[in-house]
């Protein structure tokens, strides 16, 4: 018999919990349910004590340490009952957030066995599957490589907890994520706002593909079941909404919160062709970059939202030294306007060109199945897409991301 929700509060209550990323977006709101819900006693590590801002209103012990150093893990997890691992690489060059990520969550595994942890909740990603096609996914699907940093780190720090679980050094649950939204949430809530603010989207196949989404509180309801339900020792399980939606819908959703039409449907011949346009055309012109750097905000915001930018990020990531990276992200970050922008009518703005796997991916329609977060945690997600985007917008008025 699969624990409930309440069971799972009641289990956790003065129990001291570690949560690795606490100051991001799942961690944080893990932290903020831990304490408010649960009662446990939370500690929580963080890189930069600064960015645990967001949990200075709460009784946490915040550490400050790097999950790619083996000591601050070992010392971070010392008497610990139970480890939520929601750290992944997000700064520095690809190299570095693939280590992080790998590096990272063996280190929290050692540590925790150790520790005598009783439980590790690993945060995967579905993108661990690669490029999906049309029909139900399930867990029993090949996990395949994508090409992408993020994902395949992923895959691999997936498998070295399911690798340690199944063999009895530490009991770890993965879950995989499907595109979580939610207040504070970065890509698929701020950066989608950004982009429907600063230029116009596309809908590959008028947007009929399948939007796989979970809200951040559903998500956080199945990380706190799988931390104390004894058969998820060893298994991995999806975490998605009970249906998925359209991108049609998703972005529409993003799209109300705005005020503005901000898409455009094409379909994926067409998308491929303004991907081949895009990619002959020169990145940008110098009077665009200096007037952006001269002190044109709405203009900069657009730039930085262009695929020219996030390639010459990514590059940037790879080659340069990490203090010059953090000097030019802090540059950055200082020119960015606090919210507005994409004044003007929408065909006046730029198409922001999709990737061939960008386009894959939106054309899918993949339908994650969930039957077996249901059948073993006990996993019932109670945010619909219209609940869900409605909180979401009101933390983005409150946080100046919308008009």
């Amino acid at each position: 018999m699969t624990v409930d929700l309440q069971t799972a509060r009641e289990e956790l209550a003065g129990r001291t919990v570690l949560v690795t990323g606490a100051g991001g977006f799942i961690g944080g709101r893990l932290v903020e349910r831990l304490v408010l819900e649960c009662g446990a006693e939370v500690r929580a590590l963080s890189r930069r004590v600064a960015g645990a801002v967001r949990l200075a209103r709460f009784p946490v012990s915040i550490v400050r340490g790097d999950v790619t150093d083996r000591r601050d893990v070992e010392a971070a997890a010392e008497g610990c009952d139970v480890v939520f691992h929601c750290a992944y690489g997000t700064s520095g060059s690809q190299r570095l957030r693939g280590k992080v990520n790998r590096l990272g969550t063996r280190n929290v595994l050692e540590a925790a066995g150790r520790a005598g942890a009783s439980r590790v909740v690993h945060l995967s990603t579905l993108m661990v599957y690669g490029e999906t096609g049309d029909g139900d996914l399930t867990e029993e699907a090949p996990r395949r490589r994508l090409g992408n940093v993020y994902a395949d780190s992923k895959r691999l720090a997936e498998r070295s907890a399911l690798e340690m679980a199944r063999s009895g050094r530490v009991p770890a649950t993965v879950l995989q994520p499907t595109a979580v939204y939610g207040p504070y949430g970065g890509v698929w809530t701020e950066r989608v706002l950004t982009a429907l603010r600063t230029g116009r989207v596309i809908l590959v196949d008028g947007g009929r593909g399948l939007a796989n989404h979970v809200y951040v509180d559903d998500l956080v309801s199945a990380m706190l079941l799988a931390a104390v339900e004894p058969a998820a020792v060893g298994e991995a399980f999806l975490v998605s909404s009970a249906e998925p939606a359209t991108w049609k819908e998703l972005y529409g959703a993003f799209e109300r919160m705005i005020g503005q039409t901000r898409t455009v449907s094409m379909s994926a011949q067409e998308a491929r062709e303004v991907w081949r346009r895009h990619r002959r055309a020169r990145p940008w012109a110098l009077p665009t970059l200096v007037g952006a750097i001269r002190g044109d905000r709405e203009l900069r915001d657009r730039l930085f939202a262009t695929r020219e930018l996030v390639v010459l990020r990514e590059l940037a990531s790879t080659l340069l030294p990490e203090p010059t990276q953090r000097r030019v992200k802090a540059w950055i970050s200082r020119g960015r306007p606090p919210g507005g922008g994409g004044a003007g009518s929408a065909d006046q703005l730029p198409v922001h060109p999709l990737s061939p796997g960008e386009i894959a991916f939106l054309q899918a329609r993949t339908r994650v199945r969930i039957d077996k977060a249901r059948r073993v945690l006990g996993f019932r997600p109670v945010w619909d897409l219209e609940a869900g985007t409605e909180m979401t917008e009101r933390w983005a008025r409150w946080a100046d991301l919308v008009p």
